[in-house]
């Protein structure tokens, strides 16, 4: 086994080796009581066609409105106007795309199973079909940005190196995901549930980063997902307005938006869910 990666780092892990033999080397060594029955598990779980593993775009309600209008999703280096200026890639956007060799043809997004994305984004999470992603995709195995930070900053970040945090989403998004799970996991008590599979693929602002090659329009979005949270602020709002009390102008503003949206999407045919993390009810199989 070729050592890129200095003593530290999980020579299983950062490895040169294809992902799947990652999988295959990392439950040889970690023989527990249900690692094996949960490396099936969660290997079902997000191959499953109707439910499994997608690229998920989350952006916010001022966004969505610019997509639906527009008929197309726009990075920064469309410079797309937001707040009534263009807007434009931070330096350290810019700084991060030149060393992962990306630039304005990216879109980028995240590897999910269910839930509503990285919603540090924006609300609303865009799930790309996936005949619209496949063979315009690749793969980082962690937030591109994180090589601005500790280890990575101090290590020089050769070809090989890189090419170890890197997949194809044709044929390694499974095999990094089942071993971002399994890494996750405690094997001595029981098998996993579809449920803990998809809140360790995507938690918080961790997550496999998809790139994107080119754009999309609406019609290539199977679904827009939304969180709990922001359907109780919109009540809570409207319950407020009804009320007779006065709402701030940004707060006017978004419900707006979000009545524009909603008409929006039942114009394109999206179909539009409230979702929460689901268990083994939902996907098992």
């Amino acid at each position: 086994m070729v050592k890129l990666y200095p003593a530290g780092f999980d020579q299983t892990y950062f490895s040169a080796d294809d992902w799947s033999d990652r999988v295959d080397r990392w439950i040889a060594k970690h023989r527990a009581g249900f690692s094996g029955g949960n490396a099936k598990v969660v290997r079902d779980v997000l191959r499953d066609l109707e439910t499994g593993l997608r690229m998920v775009v989350n952006i916010t309600a001022f966004s969505l409105h610019i997509v639906l209008r527009d008929n197309a999703y726009k990075n920064l280096y469309d410079r797309p106007a937001i707040g009534g200026r263009p807007r434009e890639p931070s330096p350290m956007r810019k700084r991060v795309d030149d060393a992962l060799g990306l630039g304005p043809r990216t879109y980028f997004g995240a590897a999910a199973l269910g839930g509503a994305g990285v919603r540090y984004y924006g609300e609303y999470c865009l799930v790309l079909s996936l005949d619209q992603v496949e063979g315009r995709a690749r793969l980082l195995d962690r937030d591109s940005f994180d090589i601005e930070l500790e280890p990575f900053r101090s290590l020089p970040l050769t070809e090989d190196r890189l090419r170890a945090l890197r997949g194809d989403w044709d044929t390694d998004r499974v095999d990094m995901a089942v071993l971002r799970v399994l890494l996750e996991l405690g094997h001595d008590l029981r098998l996993v549930t579809s449920g803990t599979v998809s809140d360790t693929v995507l938690r918080d602002q961790e997550f496999i980063e998809v790139h994107l090659d080119g754009s999309f329009a609406p019609r290539s979005v199977e679904e827009v997902r939304e969180s709990p949270d922001e359907t109780a602020i919109e009540t809570s709002l409207r319950n407020c307005r009804d009320r007779g009390t006065p709402l701030d102008q940004v707060d006017q503003e978004w419900l707006q938006r979000r009545d524009w949206i909603g008409d929006q999407l039942a114009r394109y045919g999206l179909r539009h869910r409230i979702v929460t993390l689901h268990g083994r009810g939902y996907q098992w199989k």
